[in-house]
Order: structure tokens, then C-alpha cells, then sequence
């Protein structure tokens, strides 16, 4: 069996862990010493888990929306991801990036920006 790439893992999390919800694969996706860079989240996969515990709890959206991926990029034990996202009526350009260890994420950092209804001189963040 063919192992999966950091960047096929950092797919399959987006996909179970963040659009789906599922908690219970949590440890399938994080390596137990998580460190977690943004300064919206608490650290480690503690902090983490009180995270997705809260996203959890709140409405789902009316309308199912495409996945906010918009590209990855991948390097060594690193993936970057440039994400579409709206959340809470705001829409966001946010990259986040990932170093692997064993499979698994053990570190995160986040980078995120308002999009603008409009963008200077015909220039999208996308």
C-alpha cells in the first residue's frame, strides 16, 4: 500500500476534521505534541480540540459551500495552504501551514485577511 503524501494528509484533515467535524479522528490527523503559532487558538491539541468542540456547537450553514481550498503547496515536512473561507458572514484569505512529523501535523501557523468587496486596480487575493 502506497503511503500518502503530507499534502494528500493535509486534504483528508481539512476534509474530516474541519468540514465534517469529526473530533473522534483528532489524533488520527494531530501528533500528540502539537504546537499551535495563531494567536486565535490556545496551544497544543488540548487547545485545539476546545476549538473544534465550539465549531461544533454552532449552526450549520444553510447551503453547503465548496471547499475553501485554493491551492497547496508542499516542501519537505511542510504544507501551505491558501484557503476562500467565510465564516460568521465575513469572508477571509487566510494561508495556513503545517510542518509534519511521523504523518501527522505538529505544527500550525496562520496568516488571515479580509476580503474586500472590491480589489484596486482589478487585483484578487485569489
Amino acid at each position: 500500500m502506497e503511503q500518502k503524501s503530507n499534502k494528500e494528509i493535509l486534504a483528508d484533515m481539512y476534509r474530516h476534521i474541519i468540514r465534517d467535524l469529526r473530533i473522534d479522528l483528532l489524533d488520527v490527523y494531530v501528533h500528540e505534541d502539537y504546537i499551535q503559532h495563531s494567536p486565535m487558538l490556545p496551544d497544543g491539541k488540548a487547545g485545539l480540540l476546545k476549538a473544534l468542540t465550539y465549531l461544533k456547537a454552532m449552526p450549520k450553514p444553510v447551503e453547503a459551500s465548496p471547499s475553501p481550498v485554493v491551492r497547496m503547496i508542499a516542501e519537505g515536512d511542510l504544507v501551505m495552504a491558501h484557503l476562500d473561507v467565510t465564516f460568521m458572514g465575513k469572508r477571509r484569505a487566510v494561508i495556513d501551514i503545517f510542518r509534519f512529523r511521523d504523518g501527522k501535523v505538529i505544527e500550525h501557523w496562520d496568516v488571515q485577511q479580509d476580503v474586500p468587496d472590491e480589489m484596486p486596480h482589478g487585483n484578487g487575493m485569489f
